[in-house]
């Protein structure tokens, strides 16, 4: 088989080719992100890495109000985005959020560098699957703080972000 080329590979992977509507699906992702961010019930931009990407969003679980103090110990679903790596951001994603809160569920969106970066610092698969690792560790640190239970932590993806979650299962963790 001969070496795929950059047309085969976009072709097999980059959904905004292989999907007629993709515009359709994003406007309706951007539209229920928006009136997740609208909601409240929530923390924006929580820094978990010294990078301007390495933030998080973390959405309280049932009544949406953030925990005074003491845990609440709500499982806690992290959620990776998609974007094939090199687009979307978490506020993409912000839709997810209410939903599994209003099940009982402590929801965290964070987000990662895009590759390839700038010539000056670029990002790798290996650097954003790092960023993940961070981004994990802090929320297992932090996450009884907003109300969630770091025993009970459940991470999925979406496109990407399934790929980075596998990743995440795969590491030895202490």
């Amino acid at each position: 088989m001969a070496k795929p080329n950059s047309q085969w590979l976009d072709g097999m992977y980059n959904n905004r080719l292989r999907v007629a509507d993709f515009d359709a699906h994003l406007k309706r992702w951007n539209d229920g992100a928006q009136a997740a961010i609208a909601s409240g019930g929530h923390r924006l931009n929580l820094p978990y890495g010294d990078t301007a990407a390495e933030t998080l969003d973390i959405f309280f679980a049932a009544d949406g109000a953030e925990p005074a103090g003491a845990a609440v110990g709500a499982p806690v679903l992290v959620f990776l985005h998609g974007g094939y790596w090199r687009s979307l951001d978490k506020a993409d994603f912000s839709f997810i959020g209410p939903a599994f809160a209003a099940e009982g569920a402590c929801v965290v969106i964070p987000n990662y560098a895009l590759c390839p970066g700038t010539p000056d610092c670029p990002v790798t698969i290996p650097d954003i699957a790092l960023q993940m690792v961070r981004a994990l560790a802090w929320i297992y640190r932090h996450i009884a703080e907003y109300g969630g239970d770091a025993r009970r932590i459940t991470v999925v993806g979406h496109s990407a972000g399934g790929h980075l979650a596998g990743m995440l299962a795969a590491c030895h963790w202490r």
